[in-house]
């Protein structure tokens, strides 16, 4: 337990007694499949971790940004981009472990004191083209309708998962979703413009309260506040992401409001 002390001295920099404290948590374990090291690997010339660190800095409704990790590397150089870093246990950064169990821990060790209703915004580093001003229009966006457990991005998806269908183990297949709230009969069949549209959640940004983890033991809680995103972002789980995004920024053909992240250590 001693690894986790420093929690206990935790300060929030930039508070007001009238305000919730908004703590952006990045989450970034050593371990990946897909990519090896990928919260590392190298995007013209920077760290992929340290874009969403960048993002996050730059947010000016942000009152501090934590990197969860386990290891060692990554807690240095997100560290010289600017971020402090929460050391995740080992048990909680494999391939199976959830973002319910990192905060839950993080919480019990670090935040007990704080209020339930500050704000965690959570920023996955896969996701490294995030631009300021929308994190702080979903920061808004939540704090201006009450009564919701989570905020989660979104984007209209393109396939229909009424026309969806899974494998069982005797060789079926059967319908993804078995039952239609829509009043539609047989909406497997059904012609595509009589069907709702769906989203995805795409990973730009989570946002919750601390009540959430605690009272639901997970990051979406009850009720779901829709942050719909209509800008380009793609999050990188492949060899192929990472080459497109790199081929974007490398042809100079970023949005506006991007820069280049910066070590400041």
């Amino acid at each position: 337990m001693k690894k986790f002390q420093f929690w206990k001295n935790f300060v929030v920099s930039k508070t007001s007694d009238n305000k919730r404290i908004k703590i952006a948590i990045i989450p970034a374990r050593g371990g990946s499949k897909s990519i090896p090291r990928k919260n590392l690997q190298n995007l013209i010339g920077i760290p992929l971790i340290a874009y969403s660190i960048d993002s996050a800095l730059r947010s000016n409704l942000i009152d501090e940004v934590y990197v969860s990790t386990e290891d060692s590397e990554i807690a240095e150089i997100s560290r010289s981009f600017g971020a402090k870093v929460i050391v995740r246990p080992d048990a909680m950064a494999s391939d199976t472990s959830r973002d319910d169990e990192l905060l839950s821990h993080a919480i019990e060790y670090g935040f007990p004191k704080l209020s339930q209703e500050n704000l965690f915004i959570f920023l996955r580093p896969s996701h490294p083209l995030r631009n300021p001003e929308t994190i702080n229009k979903a920061i808004n966006l939540f704090e201006s309708n009450s009564g919701y457990d989570s905020l989660r991005s979104m984007k209209l998806s393109s396939e229909i998962p009424y026309k969806m269908w899974r494998i069982v183990s005797d060789g079926t297949a059967v319908p993804v979703i078995e039952r239609s709230d829509t009043g539609i009969i047989d909406p497997s069949n059904a012609p595509r413009q009589q069907l709702p549209q769906t989203y995805y959640q795409d990973g730009y940004v989570d946002i919750f309260p601390f009540r959430t983890v605690t009272k639901y033991g997970n990051t979406t809680g009850s009720k779901v506040l829709p942050f719909v995103i209509d800008e380009f972002s793609h999050d990188i789980d492949t060899f192929h992401d990472l080459e497109l995004i790199s081929n974007k920024l490398e042809n100079l053909s970023w949005p506006s409001w991007f820069r280049k992240p910066s070590q400041i250590l």
